[in-house]
């Protein structure tokens, strides 16, 4: 530990501000609160403080970032936007510095987010001791209000002086050019002990129950009043969410130019408050009610993060409590009032081993070229894609892309063709801005493409069993993948049988592939419609999907279902799966509707602590079957 004077303190500051090519951040008072903001001298800076509005996060994770620029004027054409500036952050406190510390692990563990990392190397961190505590805060509960790591110096203002500990080769250097400051006696160091001692019992808020026990405490109380008496007061703003400095979520927009020449494609905070943060493909919002969301804020943070990654996502700075104008937003009010409740032993996430995690700046898409396009139905297009690299995309049956159109935005699509080959397939249904963009485009055409991604169906597992297929409307597309590559392979599998339905015979797709059927006495097939609209031929049954089920013989202990299709199908059908006599764990699904960025860092697929972009799309049933959200 080294101690400079307070005046050889503020020109250690003073100086870094003329001196150090880095911008210097520090936090402000601003009116009766505190931000941190570009310092313009020493005078400004206030380590004093209790707690900022929003976190230094902010720092690593803008509000707004640019993460690519592309020009409209050329076929494909992208800059990645990685030149980040230095940085120097002064007052960090205890609580922020674990929270960076967690979001390290989410942003360079896999699939490392190039921009989070430039910024993270790029910034030095000047930690400091908490000198006043919130009325609001609990990090004295949270074990956050002392720092261990995470800093490159840490501060301790004394008053007459300024104890500084050396957490980096980096920070050392820093204090070395700069400051004019000596070897700590012991009685400096004896100081800082006490001034800790003080600050942790100065906290008039506590949890209590320990934070290692709240995934137990929660895995049984969903149920409890706690969540309709709190979320009956939300106001849905999703202020709580904004100002926390675990939430990592975001959304990704594109913005073009005013001369629609060129534009960046922009990452911004989103927050799991809000309603559309579950909308889904189809139009689905897997979240509806402002229960569910507020209970999904609260289990993400004391269960899904802990159990998926060892550490409890909330640090106790308080933030929320402050920024929520109803009062129903404090974690710690939430698990004290859950306190006296039964505690479970949390079952484990259904993790199933990822894919490979994707290299380089994994939001960047790659240029491909569209080979050839067919119109399918009235909604559906099929468009086959070639990879300008000339690499092919490598996928398995089951896993999906992104499709990228600059100017427009990008959008997950299942990969309808079998592995293989130096093109890949897929399907889309005209319904939004991007799909409505790709519908416009034709043979020659270029779009970017990310992935694969997700994890697909194990087609080698499934060798030797007895396959039944399911598919409803444009589940078809996705299941596609799987069953032409076992019939390419038809020598692998054991009896397979194919169901499908769709609404109305003008809405069947694939058609010259399922007439290819009719000649072969390796499968079964059925069909039908819904509905079938006066004045149309159908030859086929006509109801539901599920109806097909019991028209077709099969041994329920020895088949495996594999069911696709709108999330209203998979209720019904595996109702009757399980009627016929096939067990949960011989039934797989694909939530293939509810992907976003597709690697597992935008929060938005999340369905309780299960990631559908990284273990999914498709699970195993009997892995899912608990989760409230799943189904």
């Amino acid at each position: 530990m080294q101690v400079m004077s307070k005046s050889d303190w503020l020109s250690f500051v003073d100086r870094l501000i003329r001196e150090d090519p880095s911008e210097i951040v520090g936090v402000k008072s601003k009116g009766p609160k505190f931000v941190f903001d570009e310092l313009d001298s020493a005078e400004e800076l206030r380590l004093d403080y209790d707690v900022t509005i929003l976190p230094p996060k902010k720092y690593f994770l803008p509000v707004y970032e640019d993460m690519m620029k592309y020009d409209l004027t050329s076929a494909f054409s992208v800059d990645k936007m990685v030149d980040i500036p230095p940085r120097i952050v002064i007052g960090v406190h205890p609580y922020d510095l674990v929270a960076m510390e967690q979001m390290d692990k989410v942003y360079l563990g896999d699939t490392t987010d190039e921009l989070y990392k430039a910024r993270r190397e790029k910034t030095l961190i000047i930690a400091s001791d908490i000198l006043n505590v919130s009325e609001d805060s609990f990090a004295g509960s949270m074990g956050t209000n002392v720092s261990g790591s995470g800093y490159d110096l840490l501060v301790t203002d004394l008053g007459d002086s300024v104890a500084v500990d050396v957490g980096s080769e980096k920070g050392g250097s820093l204090l070395s050019s700069y400051a004019n400051a000596g070897a700590a006696d012991d009685s400096v160091e004896a100081r800082v002990a006490g001034l800790r001692e003080g600050v942790a019992s100065g906290y008039s808020k506590s949890v209590d129950v320990d934070k290692a026990d709240w995934p137990g405490l929660l895995t049984n109380n969903h149920e409890h009043s706690v969540w309709e008496e709190k979320s009956d007061k939300c106001l849905e703003c999703g202020s709580c969410t904004l100002v926390c400095p675990t939430c990592y979520c975001f959304d990704v927009n594109d913005t073009a130019a005013l001369n629609l020449e060129s534009g960046v494609r922009t990452r911004t905070w989103d927050g799991c408050m809000m309603r559309d943060f579950s909308l889904v493909g189809g139009g689905e919002v897997f979240r509806e009610g402002i229960k569910e969301r507020y209970q999904h804020r609260i289990y993400r943070k004391g269960m899904y993060i802990p159990e998926r990654y060892g550490f409890t996502a909330c640090v106790g700075c308080g933030r929320c409590v402050s920024a929520c104008l109803p009062d129903i937003a404090d974690p710690s009010d939430v698990m004290n009032k859950l306190v006296t409740s039964s505690m479970g032993v949390p079952k484990p996430l259904p993790i199933p081993e990822a894919a490979p995690a994707a290299e380089g700046l994994a939001m960047v898409p790659r240029p491909a070229t569209i080979v050839r396009t067919e119109t399918m139905t009235e909604k559906e297009k099929l468009f086959e894609i070639k990879l300008d690299d000339g690499m092919p995309l490598g996928h398995g049956p089951g896993q999906f892309v992104e499709i990228s159109i600059f100017g427009v935005g990008e959008a997950p699509i299942s990969v309808s063709s079998a592995p293989g080959g130096d093109t890949f397939e897929i399907v889309v249904r005209k319904v939004g801005d991007v799909t409505g963009k790709l519908h416009g485009m034709d043979a020659g055409d270029k779009i970017g493409i990310r992935g694969p991604l997700g994890t697909g169906f194990d087609a080698e597992a499934l060798k030797g069993k007895n396959l039944l297929f399911i598919a409803g409307g444009l589940g078809v597309v996705p299941m596609r993948s799987l069953f032409n590559h076992v019939l390419r392979n038809r020598a692998d599998y054991g009896e397979v049988t194919i169901l499908y339905g769709c609404k109305d015979p003008s809405e069947l797709l694939f058609g010259s592939e399922v007439k290819d059927w009719e000649g072969r006495d390796d499968l079964v097939h059925k069909f039908t419609v819904d509905a079938c609209p006066e004045g149309e031929e159908w030859e086929h049954n006509v109801g539901v999907v599920g109806t097909l089920i019991p028209q077709v013989q099969f041994d329920p202990n020895d088949t495996t279902a594999i069911v696709v299709g709108p999330p209203i199908m998979y209720r019904f059908v595996i109702r009757d799966l399980k009627e016929a006599g096939i067990p949960d764990e011989n039934i797989i699904v694909s939530l293939e509707r509810r992907m976003e960025c597709g690697i597992g860092k935008c929060g938005h697929c999340q369905i309780n602590g299960v990631y559908v972009c990284k273990e999914g799309p498709v699970f195993n049933y009997a892995d899912m079957k608990d989760l409230p959200e799943a189904f």
